[in-house]
């Protein structure tokens, strides 16, 4: 036998290829459940069969037995319109609904043996056999069914001893009850099994509509968080201008006050004052500026200008701008380069803004009198690697894990002291690489100190002395 293909699998509808699983097994209380529900209306039907009857029985039973059979049919049709008013009002139990099922249903065979035990009437015994077949169609229980039957049984043998009958007309309606529990089994095993499928499917789709539902929820979540995030993005982005502007003028003036453009200052220690505002005015600036970066490029408005340029040359600018901190803590900072190496067509901005960040991390997070190494190299796949090593304090696995998420900062270590810093750099620095097309690693050592590797491919490697437009161009940027 072939295997279906996938395309026959794909086309079948979620009903052909849905498999029951134990979330979705039925359980009796699933069926005594359907047994309830359709209480009501077996009992109102039954009860109104046997309405009927008993007011047939009074003018088509002989007498004296009809009025007592007429009796007997109009109390069971009360009895069953009991339970057919309790079942509509919810006031039965779905635990006890085959328990009152079958208590009616001893009622009806009841009636069917008084019948024949006080008529005498063989043909009576047909009524058995409906009675039978109607429980099969009735019952969710095999329990229940099996007593019932039982019962049944049961009352035809004592029928059989207390009333006289001809051989041959006593084993052809014995051959009809058995022919109609047959017939009865057979309708039970059929609607078991379809109940059973029936209810799996119920709970299946119940499963989806919630897993529909939970989902529909978590995306309203989403986008209210969305919202959110934007309102917040679009308020650090405005904040960050508007303060630019005073601390642009902040830095500006200090420096001028520093310089002495406009005469001397009389007291040395304004000169003092001067410079710490010049120093924090930059601080904030530069503060400013990663977060105005991070919201940029986390809502993917941060473009990227290429140019090209030359490799050693900003490699030593970005030295250069970290000189002041280095020569501060008595750091020796080295910088190797593969002369290969010589020019990489990238955004020239945040490729320096990348390195600034690696080199005033490892200077932060490096003791006095430490090491860090600047490295460019070709990878033998082409790619361009770029290293910044320290032998800081480092990081554990756990720290290194969080190293990268904005706002986070390593704990202090005696052997800095206080770090200074938003948290943002190596956020950034990984969003910016990732929009140069590279790729970006970080690894630590606690107590050995930090490698972070910035992986950029082949294809921004430029062969060529670049055109005095190029340089032009460059310069632009």
């Amino acid at each position: 036998m072939n295997a279906p293909s996938k395309s026959e699998t794909a086309n079948r509808s979620p009903q052909e290829t849905f498999v029951p699983d134990d979330s979705t097994a039925a359980n009796q209380a699933d069926r005594d459940e359907i047994t309830r529900e359709s209480l009501g209306a077996t009992a109102t039907i039954v009860g109104a069969v046997y309405l009927f009857l008993g007011t047939a029985h009074i003018f088509f039973v002989p007498a004296p037995h009809n009025i007592t059979l007429a009796g007997t049919a109009v109390a069971s049709s009360l009895l069953l319109g009991v339970i057919a008013l309790l079942s509509y009002r919810s006031l039965i139990p779905a635990h006890i609904a085959n328990p009152v099922l079958f208590g009616a249903g001893l009622v009806v065979l009841a009636n069917a043996i008084m019948h024949i035990y006080l008529t005498g009437d063989l043909m009576q015994t047909t009524n058995l056999a409906l009675i039978l077949i109607g429980w099969g169609l009735f019952v969710l229980s095999t329990p229940w069914f099996i007593m019932f039957f039982c019962c049944t049984a049961v009352s035809w043998l004592v029928l059989q001893q207390v009333v006289t009958y001809d051989a041959q007309i006593l084993s052809h309606y014995t051959f009809l009850l058995l022919s109609a529990a047959g017939i009865s089994a057979a309708t039970f095993v059929a609607r078991f099994k379809t109940y059973n499928r029936v209810i799996a499917y119920r709970k299946h789709d119940q499963q989806v509509q919630e897993s529909l539902r939970q989902a529909l929820a978590r995306g309203f979540e989403a986008d209210v968080a969305e919202e959110r995030n934007d309102a917040k993005d679009t308020f650090i982005a405005h904040l960050s201008h508007e303060l630019r502007t005073p601390l642009n003028a902040v830095v500006g003036f200090s420096q001028a006050m520093k310089m002495e453009t406009m005469g001397p200052i009389g007291n040395p220690k304004y000169l003092e004052y001067v410079q710490d505002i010049t120093d924090a005015g930059n601080h904030l600036t530069s503060i400013l500026e990663d977060l105005h970066d991070l919201v940029l490029v986390e809502k993917g408005q941060l473009k990227v200008t290429l140019a090209t340029f030359d490799v050693p040359k900003l490699l030593d600018s970005c030295l250069s701008l970290v000189a002041h901190r280095a020569e501060s803590k008595n750091i020796l900072v080295q910088s190797e380069c593969d002369p290969e190496l010589a020019y990489l067509s990238s955004d020239k901005q945040r490729f320096r803004q990348i390195f600034v960040n690696l080199l005033t991390n490892a200077l932060k997070y490096t003791p006095e009198s430490g090491n860090v190494l600047f490295k460019g190299s070709i990878c033998a796949d082409g790619r361009l690697l770029f290293e910044v090593i320290d032998n800081g304090v480092g990081m554990s696995v756990e720290e290194l894990k969080k190293a990268t998420a904005p706002f986070w900062r390593a704990g202090p270590d005696m052997s800095v002291g206080d770090v200074e810093g938003s948290g943002l750099g190596l956020a950034i620095t990984t969003q910016l690489v990732e929009l140069l097309g590279g790729t970006f690693e970080l690894k630590s050592e606690k107590g050995t100190g930090t490698t972070a590797r910035v992986w950029l491919p082949q294809s921004c490697r430029a062969y060529e002395m670049p055109s005095a437009l190029s340089f032009a161009q460059d310069w632009r940027a």
